[in-house]
């Protein structure tokens, strides 16, 4: 890497994703690095640090990504050659989509060190017991380090697409970026609050990425949900429910998932 300086912006629904971005700092900063972990949402696409080596995370959804975070990547400024790694979490599979993300970005002029997608616990469906997340995370985690020793080194990235990877983006494109924010899409992802259970904390307003909920007397929720759930995962009363969701996973505690830089 040209710079030492390494500015990592990520976006986390349940922290899967912070996870690995956390692990990435440590140990780029164990080697002499210096790196810092932003979430992505507090960061404007146009002000991002071009003088650093840029790190970018997010989350799979649907075998893409949510709508938030493709915005967000198609407004980034001109990268001028600036050096950028890209990394995702996933419950199963992407199909590659990484790959393609990397192809967007280097239109925009950036030149990709590497890019790859960590399968980590699910936290929606086939959501397993603790002990097999712990086992699922760690060994992952080592597939991190991986990585992270690839990003440091002269490593040549090699994007793997193909024709199915393609079909399959164009696709889920669709799905996340039109089918998403229809009115049966909302529905489905709609909340329902408890409030028998809900002690008006206000902790689900704060952590939600868009400002979706509105704390009044209870929570109000609006109708640009994400779906990211990190409302009802981190709910302290378990007070959130809904109609498709039958158990969630949170690999971090609310301090670390309310993070603030």
């Amino acid at each position: 890497m040209k710079h030492n300086n390494i500015s990592i912006y990520v976006f986390s629904g349940t922290g899967n994703t912070l996870t690995v971005a956390n692990k990435l700092a440590e140990i780029f900063d164990k080697n002499s690095y210096n790196a810092k972990v932003f979430r992505m949402e507090a960061v404007e696409p146009q002000n991002l640090n071009l003088s650093s080596t840029i790190g970018i995370g997010f989350t799979i959804a649907f075998w893409n990504t949510y709508p938030f975070v493709r915005k967000w990547l198609d407004n980034l400024p001109d990268g001028k050659g600036t050096e950028i790694f890209l990394f995702a979490t996933m419950g199963d599979s992407s199909c590659g989509m990484i790959h393609h993300i990397a192809k967007i970005l280097e239109k925009k002029n950036y030149k990709i060190l590497d890019a790859d997608s960590f399968l980590m616990p699910n936290n929606f469906l086939l959501v397993q017991g603790d002990k097999a997340n712990e086992e699922k995370r760690n060994k992952n985690l080592l597939k991190v380090e991986a990585f992270a020793n690839d990003i440091m080194t002269d490593y040549e990235y090699k994007p793997k697409i193909n024709f199915f990877t393609k079909l399959a983006f164009k696709i889920t494109s669709y799905i996340t970026l039109k089918l998403w924010n229809t009115k049966v899409a909302k529905k489905i992802m709609k909340f329902k609050l408890n409030k028998e259970k809900c002690v008006k904390c206000g902790v689900c307003a704060k952590l939600c990425p868009v400002e979706n909920i509105e704390m009044q007397e209870y929570p109000q929720f609006k109708d640009k949900c994400l779906f990211c759930l990190r409302c009802v995962s981190y709910c302290p009363q378990a007070a959130l429910s809904n109609k498709i969701l039958l158990k969630t996973y949170k690999p971090l505690t609310l301090g670390e998932i309310s993070w603030k830089k």
